[in-house]
């Protein structure tokens, strides 16, 4: 991965001067766009859900998308211990992590509300170490990549009996989150709309450009922006 001498090829993810800033960090080339996580980060059942988006804001990048129907963050974790993604990592400029979500759907399919209820604090323990172990993979893999997560989003209508134990469910869970070098995108403004669900866990073709749109504001406020086709 290259941050000196600009390429012909990638758009330009720049830093936004602040004024406590007393200079603007170097620019950043985005040439390797990595996906990883769940069946949101696959983007199921659109044309290809936040890739598409991604794809029109960086039209020369090159965008490999590792999401998987599913997955659990225990999945992820395992996946990345067979090292074949290794080198996909290595190469990105920025990766994008959504996980999480399925580890709360399956407690609650199995449990129910209660049994969810009852576990979640060791579930949550559980989530968190697991993503302390991703977070470690991928960045002894790769230092210099902007790494951004989504947080987790209520996409249940107000009207559905547990939409306000799952907003608060939700909340909570993000709180596991982060860390030094992660950026946390955050998703609950999608919960808002209620004609941007395929769903009731996945976003639509427009959800996706919502998806979307947050991440670049999120960028914006950690300092970054996005010229998009800049050469």
């Amino acid at each position: 991965m290259k941050t000196n001498t600009p390429s012909r090829t990638g758009a330009l993810l720049t830093a936004v001067p602040f004024l406590r800033l007393k200079r603007a960090a170097k620019p950043l080339r985005i040439q390797n766009i990595v996906l990883l996580g769940d069946s949101v980060a696959l983007g199921y059942g659109t044309r290809g859900g936040l890739s598409t988006y991604l794809k029109e804001t960086f039209p020369e990048s090159r965008i490999t998308n590792l999401g998987i129907n599913g997955l659990t963050s225990d999945g992820l974790v395992a996946r990345l211990h067979e090292q074949k993604w290794d080198n996909k990592i290595k190469d990105a400029d920025l990766i994008i992590l959504n996980i999480g979500g399925n580890d709360l759907l399956r407690a609650f399919r199995s449990g129910g509300a209660r049994g969810l209820i009852r576990g979640f604090a060791a579930l949550k323990r559980g989530y968190r170490k697991n993503l302390l172990e991703i977070y470690a993979h991928i960045r002894n893999l790769n230092r210099e990549a902007v790494f951004v997560q989504n947080s987790l989003y209520n996409s249940m209508k107000k009207d559905v009996q547990y939409f306000g134990f799952t907003n608060l469910l939700i909340s909570l869970w993000n709180t596991a989150i982060g860390g030094k070098d992660i950026i946390v995108a955050r998703m609950h403004e999608m919960g808002r709309d209620s004609s941007i669900w395929l769903d009731a866990i996945h976003p639509n073709e427009d959800g996706y450009k919502i998806m979307h749109d947050l991440l670049k504001a999120t960028l914006a406020d950690r300092g970054y922006a996005l010229r998009s086709g800049e050469r």
